[in-house]
């Protein structure tokens, strides 16, 4: 596997082109990277050869790249880790509310069903 499959496999791993539109993935990726690269020391970020575009994000999502280096590999890899803690934990905050709406419920029904 090339390193462009490689990168674009892990975008598709959190965004699914098969289930996302194309232009929204896009857009989600770029963000999701450039936030990582703010997160990044200044002398981190002026070592590298480019930062990142939305051109270059669209140019893996689409496997045109010509290479990945290894600082985007790395920024890639820290945006999917970040992307999924983020949909974990609204998954479980989603959890808990509807595990707290099934105990409301449950509770109105034996107090119901305990006046009639």
């Amino acid at each position: 596997m090339s390193d462009v499959t490689a990168a674009r496999n892990i975008i598709d791993e959190i965004w699914p082109l098969d289930a996302t539109p194309r232009k929204r993935v896009i857009g989600a990726a770029f963000e999701a990277v450039k936030r990582v690269e703010r997160g990044l020391p200044k002398d981190e970020i002026r070592l590298r050869k480019r930062q990142w575009t939305e051109r270059r994000v669209r140019s893996i999502v689409d496997e045109e790249a010509g290479r990945i280096d290894a600082y985007e590999m790395r920024d890639l890899e820290q945006m999917a880790i970040q992307e999924a803690r983020d949909a974990l934990r609204k998954s479980q905050d989603r959890s808990a509310r509807l595990a707290s709406f099934l105990a409301r419920s449950a509770a109105r029904a034996s107090g119901e069903m305990d006046d009639r």
